[in-house]
């Protein structure tokens, strides 16, 4: 099982370290005030109230034997940067921090942090991204310039074969599967599509490609 631990129980921590211990992982979660640290208790494998700060409390903690720890310090970035440096010479095999703006993000990044998150932008690009592509339904990144997106299938589609849609030729972007809702009696299924598939209206298509072509791809045919 995953261990992981997040040192810090803002809104933000809270949140990741419930998400993650419903998702089955190991999680351990740290704060210095006592009464988050109550709230969370119940609901993680194992709920901490310290100053993660300290390499010896990190250390006295275990947390030399997880296999990811996120520093999700919002407020106080001195403590974000202590704790980090702390995990780093823990040497975690993968060390997560928050930063609030680019800046500290490139603190962090310069302290040795494999990956800092900046959940407000985050946020922000994907209320912008969901209001400029409605058809836009998930988008996971792969790599710097491709992803893996799940859009509803666009009306200038329907009705035709993936034989004539030619979409790797036309767009640059492969079609993985398509979703269909559950209809009636019949449950939603996922299938893998042939050269005489025709997406229908509410079918959901999970497309792989570079991020400009995807967008090629829904801009023309929405």
């Amino acid at each position: 099982m995953q261990k992981v631990a997040v040192i810090g129980l803002g809104r933000f921590g809270m949140a990741l370290a419930e998400t993650l211990a419903k998702d089955g992982l190991e999680v351990i979660a740290i704060d210095t005030d006592p009464d988050v640290v109550d709230a969370i208790k119940d609901k993680v494998a194992l709920a901490v109230t310290a100053n993660a700060t300290e390499l010896e409390t990190q250390r006295s903690l275990g947390l030399g034997k997880v296999d990811t720890v996120v520093v999700a310090i919002g407020e106080n970035f001195e403590a974000c940067q202590l704790a980090m440096l702390a995990a780093r010479d823990l040497s975690y095999p993968r060390v997560v921090a928050r930063a609030n703006d680019r800046v500290k993000r490139t603190i962090l990044q310069r302290l040795g942090a494999d990956e800092v998150i900046m959940p407000e932008e985050q946020a922000a690009l994907k209320l912008a991204q969901k209001l400029a592509k409605p058809s836009l339904l998930e988008a996971v990144e792969i790599g710097s310039e491709h992803s893996f997106v799940q859009i509803k299938a666009p009306g200038a589609i329907l009705g035709k074969t993936l034989l004539e849609l030619q979409l790797r030729k036309n767009f640059g972007v492969n079609l993985v599967a398509i979703r269909k809702p559950a209809k009636g009696d019949e449950a939603e299924s996922i299938s893998i599509p042939g050269p005489d598939t025709k997406p229908e209206a509410n079918d959901v298509m999970m497309l792989v490609g570079k991020n400009k072509d995807i967008d090629r791809f829904i801009r023309e045919t929405e």
